[in-house]
């Protein structure tokens, strides 16, 4: 009988100087679960997460050497995960494997994904993966790109699945060690996905590219379904779709769904201040059903930027969104970038921090405008001779990469310093509290902090 293929299935790290978000909330690999779950009948398996410090490339050489693994799929969603992830992939093929990469940075320049890596999966993976597993060969299959000799051949673009033909994810395939790290400021915390793609299109994102304009919603069942599968002491649930809150229908259904099925957790998910405005019910109905954190890209103050952004948001919407969420008991992750508009002087990002101190945004954070392949930026910013490098190690909107006719690079890095060092977080902690009381009852505030970590974390997260 024939033994089954052997995969090892790895999520890249990144600079360890990334100040966004995801510095503070470590999720886990969903995607990679879900991959892992579309083979499991016909492979071995072993999912490693490079973030963790015991998963380093030495332990991951090691594992390779015993495992003897035939495929490696490697997972890159920011582009400045790459240069770890080719490092990996340099020992997966010394030990003899087959490189896969997948995800939002290959899927937008294959070509030069392939100098490290056998395969490339542009965009969705899972059928995809589970047929090059099953078949061994590239070819034929649509959504791949790969190299015949010195050709590089991309095959034509798969169809988007229907996202309840994808298994649930594999979560039982974590390593032990997990535990200890997926975390949101010290909460544990799971992820799951009810959506994908978004019917906005924002200049600076791909998101509506990667799934060709598409937006998808999976069926309540499969939902609900898949959120009983989550353990019961991981209270806290993150919501990874692209833009959650992008179908009212949707998001009710959702959250009838949780409080009949009277399933007790808390959610966090992404967000659109103009649809807080528009549909403040939806969020009434939220509440009731565990959300609690709401991540929204505030991105400018000015309404023309915004317009240019195609952000469709203005700065009145901002503030009610703000006031309304908070009213619900929410509390606001907010994103500002520095250097949103090409045309922006010093005084426009004064203006912008002023604004910024004014506004009670729970947790600000500020990123440097940066443009990714594979959207409108990114054509702009080249077509217009803008693009100071292509270095992805400058990729993590840390590092300024748009030549600004009236701020430099230094400039942009300082005035990144100057808004966090003063737009404060929790500005009054003591208010929050009682604001979280008051909106959410005691009941609520024990069940989702006081379980979960203990005082400690909860003050911690405050």
């Amino acid at each position: 009988m024939k033994s089954k293929t052997r995969v090892c299935l790895i999520n890249s790290d990144y600079r360890s100087d990334h100040r966004y978000i995801i510095g503070i909330l470590k999720f886990p690999p969903l995607g990679l679960e879900y991959l892992a779950a579309s083979i499991r009948d016909i492979a071995d398996i072993k999912i490693f997460d490079n973030r963790f410090p015991e998963f380093n490339l030495d332990y991951l050489k090691k594992e390779f050497d015993n495992f003897k693994p035939d495929y490696v799929g490697i997972s890159v969603n920011f582009s400045n995960q790459i240069f770890h992830a080719n490092a990996i992939a340099r020992i997966a093929r010394d030990s003899g494997a087959k490189v896969i990469m997948g995800g939002w940075h290959p899927s937008t320049v294959p070509d030069e994904s392939l100098s490290y890596s056998d395969y490339v999966i542009r965009g969705e993976g899972e059928l995809v993966f589970r047929e090059l597993i099953k078949k061994g060969s590239p070819v034929g299959i649509n959504g791949i790109s790969y190299k015949d000799n010195d050709t590089i051949i991309h095959n034509p673009d798969q169809e988007l699945i229907d996202l309840d033909q994808v298994s649930p994810p594999a979560r039982d395939l974590r390593p032990k060690i997990s535990e200890k790290y997926y975390s949101f400021f010290g909460v544990s915390v799971d992820s799951m996905e009810t959506s994908r793609g978004c019917p906005f299109r924002c200049k600076f994102c791909s998101i509506h590219n990667f799934y060709h304009h598409k937006y998808r919603t999976r069926s309540i069942k499969r939902i609900i379904e898949d959120l009983k599968q989550i353990k019961d002491y991981t209270k806290l649930v993150y919501i990874i779709d692209d833009n959650f809150t992008a179908n009212k229908n949707h998001v009710n259904k959702v959250c009838k769904a949780i409080i009949g099925n009277n399933i007790k957790k808390t959610y966090m998910s992404t967000s659109r201040l103009d649809q807080v405005v528009k549909y403040p019910e939806m969020y009434e109905l939220m509440a009731k059903a565990g959300f609690i954190f709401s991540f929204v890209g505030i991105e400018s103050f000015s309404n023309k930027t915004l317009k240019s952004l195609n952000k469709q948001l203005k700065l009145k919407q901002i503030k009610q969104g703000i006031k309304i969420l908070h009213d619900l008991g929410f509390i606001i992750q907010g994103n500002i970038m520095i250097g949103a508009d090409f045309n922006d002087k010093k005084e426009d990002i004064e203006s912008t921090l002023e604004i910024a101190k004014s506004l009670d945004i729970d947790i600000p954070t500020f990123s440097i405008l940066t443009p990714y392949p594979m959207t409108e930026l990114w054509e702009e910013v080249k077509s217009k001779g803008m693009l100071i490098n292509t270095d992805w190690h400058n990729f993590n909107w840390n590092n300024p990469v748009i030549k600004y006719p009236h701020l430099t690079s230094d400039d942009l890095k300082y005035y990144l310093e100057k808004a966090y060092s003063e737009v404060r977080s929790f500005k009054r902690p003591m208010n929050k509290l009682i604001d979280l009381l008051r909106s959410r009852g005691l009941s609520f505030f024990i069940t989702t902090f006081l379980t979960q970590g203990g005082i400690k974390s909860t003050l911690q997260f405050i």
